[in-house]
């Protein structure tokens, strides 16, 4: 018996004592003192597992019946939590049976996963609200040693962050209390997870170097498993970073190992894994100013996988490819009301403005007062690089110097900020 199981045996009779209106004097009686047995069922102390038998054989409880249906429901968390970690669905019975195992009261471990597995759920399904609310619930209970609980807690709540966007909360939370050490004694297969969401988490916050940092650790602590979707992950994650770091041919190879690995594994050819492979290296084009290339291939992303997100890229590509054409046949097929996104709806209004070429002072302005702001105040700081000093060249044809200085200084600070991140790594 571990010092943890023997803890959870203590919390357990403390639980059915208290069920059952039983003072400490009436179950220790002949067994131990009152005292001991409250520094049992708080953990304080680890007995022998004979006292622990005879406690619970006082409440007509069997360890070993209670041993097996925990080791029964155990094994059921962990294999849910594995199908969650590898984006397969559940079915209804086990969406049922974890439903059951809620509780509000997280006095055992096996209830602290359970609630932590559903949280996990509630993610998968797009409620993430409902999942912050019962993280929330379990957190007074996580105790921040290398248990299971705090492992989960770990990695769940950095879905949570993710899910929120909040991504400076995640780098913080590990740079301040190195919350990775927890993980070590996880699978491999969930460390590596952790530090892919780390990756992902830094990238978005435009500290490539430290993303590509924790992509290569993924990809370590990764090595010998064999999960094609999450290797389709890393592969893209780390082209994604790469392309940022400017390293365009690394960044190429990375995206044409997916391709490779999609081609040869057709359990995972989705048309939304196509897609996105696609997407990502017609962006890689397109930052190296190869606007034809690019636009084929966002073209061929868009054919898996109608995608408002690429199709605002392909309209970039052709404007910046000046295809009149083709951009107006975009601007046709998808009108703005088909956007819901709003930094997709702003970068409608401002190509859909340049491409007309009829600039006024007054429109310039509405359309910039609207998506400047946003922009900044989302951190898609390579949008008001690309957008701003393009709004300026136009302020600057109707003589509008002043307005234009104000463009190149929402570019400036978008740079400067960049250069921040990158620089603190």
């Amino acid at each position: 018996m571990t010092d943890n199981e023997a803890k959870n045996w203590g919390l357990l009779i403390k639980y059915h004592r208290q069920q059952q209106g039983l003072k400490q004097d009436d179950v220790a009686v002949g067994i131990c003192t009152p005292s001991y047995l409250s520094r049992i069922e708080n953990g304080v102390v680890i007995a022998e597992q004979i006292v622990y038998e005879m406690l619970l054989a006082r409440l007509n409880i069997d360890l070993a019946q209670e041993k097996n249906k925990l080791e029964i429901k155990l094994s059921f968390l962990e294999a849910v939590y594995a199908k969650l970690l590898s984006n397969e669905i559940l079915t209804k019975n086990e969406i049922e049976r974890l439903e059951s195992f809620q509780t509000e009261m997280f006095q055992q471990e096996v209830d602290l996963i359970a609630g932590l597995i559903y949280s996990r759920y509630l993610i998968s399904i797009d409620k993430p609200i409902e999942a912050r609310e019962l993280l929330v619930k379990i957190e007074p209970f996580i105790t921040w040693y290398q248990d299971r609980g705090t492992q989960l807690y770990i990695a769940i709540t950095t879905n949570a962050h993710l899910s929120f966007l909040e991504f400076r909360d995640i780098i913080v939370r590990e740079e301040q209390q190195h919350v990775s050490n927890f993980m070590n004694f996880a699978s491999r297969f969930e460390q590596a997870n952790y530090y892919y969401h780390l990756a992902f988490a830094h990238h978005r916050y435009y500290s490539f170097q430290q993303a590509l940092h924790y992509i290569n650790k993924a990809t370590k602590a990764f090595s010998h498993h064999y999960k094609p979707l999450f290797q389709l992950k890393l592969y893209s994650m780390k082209g994604v970073i790469l392309n940022d770091l400017h390293r365009f041919q690394d960044a190429i190879m990375e995206f044409k190992a997916g391709i490779d690995l999609l081609k040869n594994v057709p359990s995972i050819q989705t048309p939304r894994q196509w897609s996105s492979l696609y997407n990502n290296i017609a962006y890689c084009y397109e930052c190296q100013g190869l606007f034809v290339d690019a636009m084929t291939l966002y073209g061929r992303s868009n054919k898996y996988k109608d995608d408002l997100h690429t199709v605002i890229n392909w309209m970039r590509a052709s404007y910046q490819n000046e295809d009149e054409e083709t951009l107006k046949n975009l601007f046709e097929q998808y009108p703005r009301e088909r956007f819901v996104v709003l930094h997709h709806q702003y970068q409608w209004d401002l190509l859909k403005y340049a491409s007309e070429r009829k600039f006024t002072l007054t429109k310039l302005k509405e359309i910039e007062e609207r998506a400047f702001p946003h922009f900044m105040q989302q951190e898609y700081y390579s949008l008001t690089l690309y957008y701003a000093p393009l709004w300026a060249a136009f302020y600057e044809k109707l003589h509008a110097y002043k307005q234009a200085s104000i463009c190149f200084k929402h570019a400036f600070a978008a740079s400067e900020e960049i250069r921040r991140r990158m620089g603190s790594n």
